[in-house]
């Protein structure tokens, strides 16, 4: 007997695609970046075993509990929540606290990376949406200056100006030479790009004539919920 099976086309709910590409973006720019830390953070502890051995345990001890924070970030994405981080402590203790990690996890042939945030004028109550898209692009440029560029010195800068929140990193890394920068090439660039966009605003990156990258965001502070 011949069967025949007819093949349709999958009906999606609305808003399916928008939600598709939300996880998508929020798995790349929230468990990726905390996975790639905790790589940076294996290779130091590598490096401390042969001469700093408590030191190494206490590392892995923490980076345990980074690998655990990922696994609930994880859960946080199938719920639809926001960054924990940002409940705890807001946007800009969430950042230092994340810009603090960093400094015991770039490579030591890197040397250290020492990152300063600051905020320029008082920020105005941002909404969920604003902080999230914010705390991303961060943590996304963030991770990719210290794997990437052998910078020493990133700061982040944070102020409100013309109904925006703006959002820039510099560092002092390896430069672009005028070309789109590595260090944020790819999926990193275009996932900060299309996280400003959504909200109506933009992101931009650009070599330093000094040395190094800028990356800026500017995030429209009317944003709805």
């Amino acid at each position: 007997m011949r069967r025949t099976f007819v093949v349709t086309d999958v009906v999606h709910p609305a808003g399916y695609e928008d939600r598709l590409r939300t996880v998508l973006s929020d798995l790349h720019d929230g468990v990726g970046p905390t996975l790639a830390v905790a790589v940076l953070g294996l290779r130091a502890a590598r490096d401390l075993l042969v001469r700093d051995r408590a030191g190494a345990e206490r590392l892995l001890s923490r980076l345990e509990e980074e690998l655990y924070g990922a696994i609930t970030e994880l859960r946080r994405i199938v719920t639809d929540a926001r960054p924990p981080a940002l409940d705890e402590a807001g946007l800009v203790t969430a950042v230092r606290r994340y810009a603090g990690m960093l400094a015991d996890r770039v490579p030591a042939e890197h040397g250290p990376l020492a990152v300063t945030v600051e905020v320029r004028r008082e920020l105005p109550p941002l909404s969920a949406t604003v902080e999230v898209a914010a705390y991303r692009i961060i943590r996304e440029a963030l991770v990719n200056i210290a794997r990437h560029s052998g910078a020493r010195q990133c700061t982040v800068r944070l102020w409100p100006l013309d109904g925006d929140l703006r959002v820039e990193i510099v560092d002092d890394g390896v430069g672009t030479g005028g070309e789109t920068p590595s260090v944020v090439g790819g999926t990193g660039l275009r996932s900060m790009r299309e996280r400003a966009v959504d909200l109506g605003g933009g992101c931009v990156v650009e070599p330093v004539p000094s040395g190094g990258t800028r990356i800026a965001a500017w995030l429209p502070l009317a944003t709805q919920e």
